[in-house]
């Protein structure tokens, strides 16, 4: 590639090279799947914010939100965020969100980043892989997504029907939770180590960094080699699946 191509250059390319839109992907996503599975489990649709009444009169809200960010190379990213709202006097949540939220990730074993629709903003479709447009059919997409809210995010929703029922799943799944337990943290440290290897700094301390992220984090010696087939199954997320970091984890373990 010239040296002197713009960022107009590279869009056009990549749109060029793009078969299908990851915009007009999502909403079918959000029309096809996500709006007849939490209506049929009792939540009412209001724009891009679903809600459950529960018992006591409050209610659990799912809303949806996405990266202003998103564009054509780097695809589509949106999220669920789940929270209470005490909506008995009409009023809504403010931006589709209520008390107490917990992200969908939160619910997912290793914060989902088993998932090729891994994003840090919940799921990203489209975007580009390998050099190449992920072009993953919209069928898969529906059926990755509907794994992860049958089999971890509705289990636990549909067990909430006041508001102490929505602290106690919270003091299980909120951030300050989760971000202690050991599939999470792991997760965590292990998705460094694989963007290490693109990193651009130019002070050399990259795997001091690594280090220190390892210390903050609490991840032992015995935890980092019981987990290195972890960072084969996270691969696919990565813009560069042929990044291999178990020598760096391998090397890492062993270092205080």
């Amino acid at each position: 590639m010239k040296e002197d191509l713009t960022f107009e250059d590279v869009y056009n390319e990549a749109s060029r090279l793009t078969k299908s839109n990851p915009f007009e992907i999502r909403d079918a996503v959000v029309k096809e799947l996500i709006k007849p599975m939490l209506k049929e489990h009792g939540f009412t649709v209001g724009g891009n914010t679903w809600c459950r009444k529960l018992s006591d009169g409050e209610k659990l809200v799912i809303h949806m939100d996405g990266n202003r960010f998103n564009n054509i190379l780097s695809g589509v990213s949106f999220g669920f965020r789940i929270s209470l709202h005490d909506g008995r006097n009409g009023a809504k949540p403010k931006y589709g969100i209520g008390e107490m939220k917990i992200d969908s990730n939160y619910f997912l074993p290793y914060f989902g980043m088993c998932s090729p629709l891994y994003n840090v903003e919940g799921y990203n479709i489209g975007g580009f892989r390998d050099g190449m447009p992920v072009d993953m059919p919209v069928e898969e997409i529906k059926k990755y997504i509907r794994d992860d809210f049958e089999q971890y995010i509705l289990p636990e929703l549909l067990k909430v029907d006041s508001r102490e029922d929505y602290k106690e799943m919270y003091g299980r799944f909120c951030q300050e939770k989760r971000s202690k337990d050991l599939d999470v943290r792991i997760a965590w440290f292990i998705n460094s180590v694989q963007y290490s290897f693109i990193s651009y700094r130019a002070d050399g301390k990259v795997h001091e960094d690594l280090i220190k992220s390892k210390r903050s984090l609490k991840i032992t010696k015995e935890e980092i080699l019981s987990n290195l087939d972890l960072a084969d199954k996270m691969r696919c997320n990565l813009n560069d699946t042929s990044i291999d970091a178990k020598p760096i984890l391998m090397q890492l373990a062993e270092e205080e």
